[in-house]
C-alpha cells in the first residue's frame, strides 16, 4: 500500500482519472498521494466516512497552510463539529428538512423549472447553468430561509466563491474571506429581521432555537452560512454534469422521455457516474484502523468518491452509464455516517426536477461548442449550452 503513489498532478490523471484508478486497484483500496493517503475502493471510502477518528479535513489543512479555517467554524457548524455539538446543531435545522417540507418544495421547484424553461427561446441554445441550474437552487434557498427572491443571484455568486475553499489554493483565500464577510453581514441582517417578524422559514426556526437556548452563541449565523455554501453551487454542478452526461447519450435521454418513472433512478446514476464532488479530505485526530490498515494520527485521508463510484467490486460494468441501473450500494457524493448531508433529499429532489423538466420538453440535445466545464479531476460546470431538438 505505502509504496503505491497516486499523483493527482499527473497529466494522465487530469485528463481522465478513471484509467489511473483502474490501474491502481490491483494494489488494493489504499494508495499514497501528495497529501497523505487516498482511498480508491468503495468499501474503504465508506469505512472512512463512518470512522469517528476521521473528521472533515479542509480546515485542518488550511490552518496548517497558515490561513486559518475558511470553510466552517469549529463547534458552530455541522461540518466542523462532533459529538454533542454536532447533535445540537443538527437538531436545530433538521425540522426544516422533513419529507413533508421537501414534498411541498418539490411543487414549487417543478413550477419554477417550468417557468424558466417555458421562457427559453426555442430558436437559441439553452445554457443549462445560467438558464436553469444556477437559478433553481438559489431561488429555492431564498424560499427556505425567508429571504427576498431578488437576492438569489447574489447568494448563488457567494456560494460559488465559498466553495473555492476546497481547492486549497493560495489564490482563493482573499476572495473566500471577502465572500464570507459579505455573507455574514447578510445573514446578520436576515436573522435580525426574522427576530422582529418571524415566519415559516429556516431562518426563523434558527432564531427561535437560539432564543430558546437550544443553540448557543452565533450558531444560527454560521449554520445559515454553511447551508448556503453547500446547497447552491453543488446542486447546480450536479445538474449540469447530469444533463451533459445525458446529452452525450441520446439513447439514455430517450428512455427518460419515454418513461418519467425512471427519473429518480437516473439522477442517482448520474451522481454515481459523474459526481460533482470528486473527493473529500478527512483528518485523523487519533490513530485508527480502516479495513485492517493502520492510519496514524495527523494523517490526511482523501476519500476518492469518483473512484468509489466506479469500483467493479460494487458496480457491474462501472464505466457504463445506464439510467435503468439499480445501484448495488448508494452513491457517496452526499457522504455517509454521522456527517451524511442533511440536505441530501432536498438536493436530489432539485436535480430530479431539473432533469425531468429538460428531458420531457426536448427530444434530444447536443452539447454546444462553447461549453466550459471540468469533468475529469474536478466537477465544475461554468457554462453548458445545449442545442435542443423539439
Amino acid at each position: 500500500m505505502m509504496d503505491v503513489m497516486l499523483d493527482t498532478n499527473d497529466p494522465a490523471f487530469l485528463a481522465d482519472p478513471h484509467p489511473v484508478f483502474d490501474a491502481l486497484r490491483k494494489h488494493g483500496g489504499f494508495v499514497r498521494d501528495q497529501l497523505g493517503l487516498s482511498l480508491i475502493s468503495y468499501d474503504a471510502c465508506d469505512a472512512a466516512f463512518h470512522d469517528r477518528a476521521l473528521v472533515p479535513g479542509i480546515d485542518w489543512l488550511l490552518q496548517e497552510m497558515g490561513h486559518g479555517p475558511l470553510w466552517g467554524v469549529f463547534d458552530h457548524t455541522l461540518t466542523d463539529s462532533e459529538g454533542v455539538d454536532h447533535q445540537r446543531l443538527r437538531r436545530a435545522v433538521s425540522p426544516w428538512f422533513t419529507a413533508r417540507r421537501i414534498d411541498a418544495l418539490r411543487v414549487r421547484t417543478r413550477d419554477l423549472v417550468a417557468d424558466l424553461l417555458d421562457a427559453h427561446d426555442p430558436a437559441t441554445e439553452l445554457d443549462v447553468m445560467s438558464g436553469l441550474a444556477d437559478q433553481v437552487p438559489a431561488q429555492l434557498f431564498c424560499w427556505m430561509i425567508g429571504a427576498d427572491p431578488a437576492d438569489a443571484e447574489l447568494l448563488a455568486q457567494l456560494s460559488k466563491v465559498l466553495l473555492l475553499v476546497f481547492t486549497a489554493q493560495e489564490s482563493m483565500v482573499e476572495p473566500v474571506r471577502a465572500a464570507k464577510r459579505e455573507l455574514l453581514e447578510y445573514t446578520r441582517q436576515l436573522l435580525d429581521a426574522k427576530r422582529r417578524q418571524p415566519g415559516d422559514d429556516l431562518a426563523s426556526i434558527l432564531v427561535a432555537a437560539h432564543d430558546s437556548g437550544a443553540i448557543a452563541g452565533e450558531d444560527a449565523l454560521y449554520l445559515l452560512e454553511e447551508l448556503l455554501s453547500a446547497s447552491v453551487d453543488n446542486t447546480a454542478n450536479t445538474t449540469g454534469l447530469a444533463l451533459h452526461t445525458l446529452a452525450e447519450r441520446p439513447d439514455q435521454w430517450a428512455l427518460l422521455q419515454a418513461d418519467a418513472s425512471l427519473i429518480a433512478g437516473a439522477a442517482e446514476e448520474c451522481g454515481r457516474f459523474q459526481p460533482a464532488i470528486r473527493h473529500t479530505i478527512k483528518f485523523a485526530v487519533e490513530d485508527t484502523e480502516l479495513l485492517g490498515h493502520q492510519v496514524a494520527k495527523g494523517t490526511y485521508v482523501s476519500i476518492r468518491i469518483a473512484a468509489a463510484h466506479r469500483d467493479p467490486e460494487v458496480y457491474d460494468s462501472p464505466h457504463t452509464f445506464d439510467v435503468t441501473r439499480k445501484l448495488a450500494k448508494p452513491q457517496l457524493a452526499f457522504g455517509a455516517g454521522r456527517h451524511y448531508c442533511l440536505g441530501a433529499a432536498l438536493g436530489k429532489m432539485e436535480v430530479q426536477e431539473m432533469i425531468a423538466g429538460v428531458t420531457s420538453r426536448w427530444q434530444s440535445a447536443a452539447v454546444g461548442e462553447t461549453a466550459d466545464m471540468s469533468i475529469t479531476a474536478s466537477g465544475h460546470v461554468r457554462s453548458l449550452p445545449l442545442v435542443l431538438q423539439p
